[in-house]
């Protein structure tokens, strides 16, 4: 559940192999204006193109996929912000262990993305917040609400391996990917199939430089025509197969920006995976109109704050 545009973007580019959905808790109205809702904006900012696709070297295999990875990092730039609802469906045993709703509002910066995220229900759960500032050159802040104690705290980074409250994510997952935090390798292109597509990708290998990190190595999945990643497949310390992240129900914001509706992770040693539905989802949120007129305003460094994370 990660902003990450490459493991949860962010819980924000978040869908892959149909299963039964709990029956949806009635939901709060939504600080913004729904797709249902709104339409995009007459008037509003321009689109930030994308960047000019360069020359590759093929061959270097280490440049190559380091190439390969900053401009897909560099294609995605440029969103702003974001605002979306989900629902989270942990599967253990071939059954629902449990379902929760969320609600999760992101920052783009160039010092990094800063997301919150916060559980809506069931009652068990509600309130419990979770506040994260990704940072491309160094391990991320992230800090925990617990509305029983009414304290914020922060997550270690011994924690952030740990599962994020009880899915098959960690908070580790929780965090962007930047290319200048992992050493990279292309390994090959091949057609990957998902959901009876047939995808052409770049398989990029990519070891953390990091050391608060739960694992050895992560082989992604890149579309070599939307510069999207469709997959990642994660593996753990011992350099064992530990888990694969799916992307699908892809949506095409402003005829620029990619995003998924969905996305499960599915983890090969515990049999048990965790799904993410995005519904509503919103890109770029000066880009659309409200219901009752006017525009949303952007979100602010302000509305990212540990004050905030206990009324957001």
């Amino acid at each position: 559940m990660k902003t990450s545009r490459w493991i949860v973007p962010s819980l924000v580019a978040l869908v892959g192999v149909a299963q039964a959905q709990p029956a949806a808790a009635p939901a709060r109205a939504p600080a913004v204006a729904t797709p249902a809702a709104a339409a995009p904006a007459a008037g509003a900012a321009a689109i930030t193109p994308p960047p000019r696709r360069p020359t590759f070297d093929p061959s270097d295999p280490v440049k190559y996929g380091t190439a390969l990875a900053q401009y897909s990092e560099d294609f995605d730039a440029g969103w702003q912000d974001s605002y979306a609802r989900t629902t989270v469906t942990q599967t253990e045993g071939g059954k629902v262990a449990f379902a929760r709703k969320t609600r999760q509002i992101v920052l783009e910066g160039k010092d990094g993305d800063k997301s919150m995220l916060r559980f809506l229900s069931p009652a068990d759960i509600s309130g419990v917040a979770v506040l994260n500032y990704a940072h491309p050159k160094g391990t991320d802040d992230s800090w925990l609400y617990l509305p029983a104690s009414r304290r914020v705290r922060r997550v270690s980074g011994a924690s952030r391996t740990a599962s994020f409250q009880g899915t098959e994510f960690s908070y580790e997952d929780l965090s962007r990917i930047f290319t200048s935090q992992f050493d990279w390798r292309f390994l090959e292109e091949k057609t990957l199939e998902i959901d009876g597509a047939k995808l052409p990708v770049y398989v990029l290998e990519a070891k953390p430089r990091y050391k608060a990190t739960g694992y050895s190595k992560l082989l992604l999945h890149i579309n070599r025509d939307l510069w999207r990643v469709e997959r990642t497949i994660f593996h753990d310390r011992g350099g064992r197969l530990l888990k694969t992240l799916t992307y699908s129900r892809w949506k095409h914001f402003h005829q620029r920006w990619w995003r998924a509706g969905w996305i499960q992770m599915d983890n090969h040693q515990t049999r048990a995976s965790t799904s993410i539905r995005l519904d509503p989802l919103l890109l770029t949120l000066s880009q659309y109109d409200k219901p009752g007129g006017g525009k949303p305003a952007p979100l602010t460094d302000e509305q990212f704050t540990k004050r905030a994370l206990e009324t957001f």
